[in-house]
């Protein structure tokens, strides 16, 4: 059985940059939604309740770490989808109810996407 403390370093020593990073983070995130959701359909309520939280936790960070300052109107919009996101895993976690979920993964892919197209653009 592999270590997965072991396995989180090998994989974080791949990541080169913060876009990187970003872009990790929403795979995760993402990946989590779907483990939700999953947890739903089997009435896991641990895992659901466990999933739900570890998310709303990233999405809090990328919320944090937003540069209201400097970051003008995206990231006031930035802002508000995020808290948008969070609001519907709450109700989530409460409700069991999956659409919740859905919602949150309506906003969060596209914003996934535009990330990963900023890294591929900065790649070349």
């Amino acid at each position: 059985m592999t270590n997965p403390y072991s396995s989180y370093v090998k994989q974080m020593d791949n990541i080169s940059s913060k876009e990187e990073l970003v872009v990790k983070v929403f795979e995760e995130i993402l990946s989590n939604l779907n483990i939700a959701m999953y947890a739903i359909e089997e009435g896991d309520i641990k895992t659901k309740a466990e999933t739900i939280t570890k998310v709303t936790d990233a999405i809090a960070l990328l919320q944090a770490s937003l540069d209201m300052e400097n970051g003008g109107e995206i990231a006031q919009n930035l802002y508000k989808l995020y808290d948008f996101c969070i609001e519907e895993l709450l109700k989530a976690n409460v409700s069991n109810d999956k659409e919740h979920i859905k919602n949150t993964i309506e906003v969060i892919q596209p914003i996934y996407e535009g990330f990963k197209g900023a890294l591929e653009n900065l790649r070349g």
